[in-house]
């Protein structure tokens, strides 16, 4: 940091967030963690000062936020080659003392103190997944800019380990700050019959259904969960959570189960706790995640969760999920007839499950992350 940018004695910080990522009712992992984390800070107190750039179709803009949060809008989104050089521009202009991306979406051009929180590494281990330009991103850019980061913050330990594997960074500079699971998940028994009679006519879902959340990407294995349900004998139907696909189907169709196949391919995010509520079991059989909502969240509407032994999944979910071999259609069959049954081990898990999300909650997540700010900034950081 140059000399003339160094604050005067007393001043109050600038952390600069970039909030583009959240977008209307949209509901992936980075937006949720950054709206989550953003609400929850606004509710601390600190006499850091945040700017958030947020994009042109931001709900951040309308809300109301404490007097150390100001908003800049941006012209460009969260992934856009443009918003690079827009974003250098709007850094210059704030000289903040610490730049935080809540994403893999690191500023290329520019030196600011930079705080980057960074999920999973699955466009790095997986890259075989992902097109030339991901690769090069992640391998040249991302790389070089992490390693220089003031600090990272990671998801679990089996992010953290990650990497550590694959970046040359010292293992103080990676701090593991567990993510939240909102407090609608946990309404349970205040969910009407109404309510959900509405959402199943909504979406014209079966009145009971085996759930399981995906998309086309190998890792997430939805191809072995409807292998593994055609191979049972279930009364229930599944409904998968994911964009259409025929070679899905065609899965069932040889087994003559087309017919007890569901895609929901978009649900808001107010309507999650719906979707878990009138599934008998849920099934993520993924082969890599940083961290996992959908277990979770089924655990904490009191369904019983089959999760692969994998990744982060057994770290997150600990004793409160029925554990299956990812790779193994057959095992995952026997986890989806363990979870139906509601025998004592499924069981043990809706019991268990409860507990263990209730743990997970966005307020720590917001005060870890307030203690890194402050780590990073130092102790010219005056705190009212």
């Amino acid at each position: 940091m140059k000399n003339s940018d160094k604050p005067e004695p007393g001043t109050p910080r600038k952390v600069v967030i970039d909030a583009r990522v959240v977008v209307g009712n949209h509901g992936h992992g980075i937006l949720r963690y950054t709206e989550e984390l953003l609400l929850q800070l606004a509710k601390l107190q600190t006499s850091i000062q945040f700017v958030l750039l947020v994009n042109p179709r931001s709900p951040f803009a309308q809300r109301q936020w404490p007097s150390n949060f100001t908003i800049v809008p941006m012209r460009t989104g969260w992934i856009s080659f443009f918003g690079q050089f827009e974003l250098a521009f709007v850094l210059r202009k704030l000289k903040p003392d610490l730049f935080h991306t809540p994403s893999f979406m690191v500023p290329i051009f520019g030196k600011r103190p930079l705080l980057t929180t960074i999920h999973d590494l699955n466009h790095v281990v997986l890259s075989e997944n992902y097109s030339i330009f991901h690769r090069i991103y992640y391998s040249f850019f991302l790389a070089r800019k992490v390693c220089k980061a003031a600090a990272v913050i990671t998801v679990s330990q089996f992010s953290r380990n990650e990497i550590l594997r694959y970046f040359n960074l010292s293992p103080e500079k990676v701090r593991v700050i567990y993510n939240g699971i909102d407090d609608h998940f946990f309404a349970g028994d205040s969910i009407g019959e109404h309510d959900t009679g509405r959402f199943i006519e909504k979406y014209e879902l079966p009145e009971k259904y085996i759930l399981s959340i995906g998309n086309r990407k190998p890792h997430k294995n939805v191809y072995r969960t409807v292998e593994a349900y055609c191979a049972g004998d279930f009364r229930y139907p599944l409904v998968l959570l994911s964009e259409f696909d025929p070679a899905l189907l065609e899965i069932a169709e040889r087994k003559q189960k087309k017919h007890l196949i569901y895609f929901l391919r978009y649900v808001g995010r107010q309507e999650f706790p719906l979707v878990y509520s009138r599934a008998v079991a849920f099934v993520f059989p993924s082969l890599y995640e940083g961290f996992g909502f959908p277990p979770l969240e089924a655990a904490a509407c009191g369904v019983p969760a089959v999760v692969a032994r994998r990744a982060s999944l057994p770290e997150v979910m600990r004793d409160a999920a029925i554990y299956v071999n990812p790779l193994d259609s057959e095992d995952i069959r026997r986890g989806m007839e363990v979870a139906v049954e509601r025998g004592e081990e499924a069981q043990f898990a809706v019991r268990r499950g409860l507990e263990v999300a209730r743990e997970y909650r966005w307020s720590k997540v917001a005060a870890e992350t307030l203690e890194v700010y402050r780590s990073i900034l130092g102790n010219t950081v005056h705190e009212v």
